[in-house]
């Protein structure tokens, strides 16, 4: 039940109450993603972000924070922002869009990866050095117009040293690339088109509107007024934009984490009726 005193101004109640928006707004059911993330504290989403999210995916963070803000650290320059809350609402839900972004092109890229696993899985004894016993002499062009016969065994083991020490080079080679933060950045930037714009453009109408809702919370929260000027610290800024990274990020989980339910809970009971 909803008190009385609760839909009046502060004035002793002579404030006109627009009953139709109450109703409805006490009609319209909770979005459960906003729910959600709303009853996470943010030391501990972004906690979470940072133990769970893949080395590359937080580099990609960082970088964009820095692409927006520049790398200017605190201790050089203290720099002030200043923006209105249109703006600061605009940038808040570009984050949020970037965060989820991050996170469907993390789960592409593992589904991609594990498709790739599989095809190649009849290759795994070769790979392991299972490899079927050679004997006598292959012919070997070691310049042009000149060859020579050497031993079978000794040959494919020479071989075998070289790819492994190639496979170690690339192994070191995509650490490095993972450790630089540009794993992911160029992993979308490398998506044909189409594929690419997938990343948001099926985002679910209740993740959009638990993003305006998260978005329009802060700002009441902060009492942030229509049209303000609003003016604040670099670092604040920084964490601002950071923390909406992350939600976008959460939200995506949130997100699949609902289709699999719906999927599999749901066809479970169908079964059963």
């Amino acid at each position: 039940m909803v008190r009385a005193e609760s839909v009046y101004a502060n004035d002793g109640g002579d404030s006109e109450v627009d009953w139709d928006k109450e109703a409805a707004a006490l009609a319209m059911p909770a979005n459960p993603f906003f729910k959600a993330v709303k009853a996470i504290p943010v030391p501990d989403l972004v906690s979470e972000f940072a133990d769970s999210a893949p080395p590359d995916v937080q580099q990609a963070v960082r970088f964009t924070i820095a692409k927006l803000l520049g790398n200017m650290p605190s201790e050089v320059a203290a720099i002030t922002r200043v923006t209105s809350d249109k703006n600061i609402a605009s940038l808040m839900f570009s984050m949020q869009m970037t965060g989820y972004m991050f996170r469907n092109a993390e789960y592409r890229r593992s589904l991609s990866e594990s498709l790739s696993a599989a095809e190649s899985g009849g290759g795994v004894a070769v790979e392991m050095g299972a490899l079927p016993a050679v004997s006598g002499t292959v012919s070997v062009e070691i310049a042009e117009g000149m060859k020579a016969e050497v031993d079978a065994a000794a040959y494919m083991a020479e071989l075998r040293s070289e790819v492994e020490g190639l496979r170690a080079q690339l192994t070191v080679a995509k650490e490095k690339q993972a450790g630089a933060g540009v794993g992911m950045i160029q992993y979308v930037q490398s998506l044909p088109t189409e594929e690419a714009q997938e990343l948001t453009s099926q985002v679910s109408k209740e993740v959009l509107d638990a993003m305006g809702q998260l978005i329009t919370s802060l700002l009441k929260e902060a009492d942030v007024q229509p049209d303000a000027v609003m003016e604040t610290s670099d670092l604040k800024m920084r964490e601002l934009l950071v923390w909406q990274l992350v939600t976008g990020y959460k939200l995506r989980e949130l997100e699949v984490k609902e289709e699999l339910k719906d999927k599999f809970w749901g066809a479970e009971v169908a079964d059963k009726e």
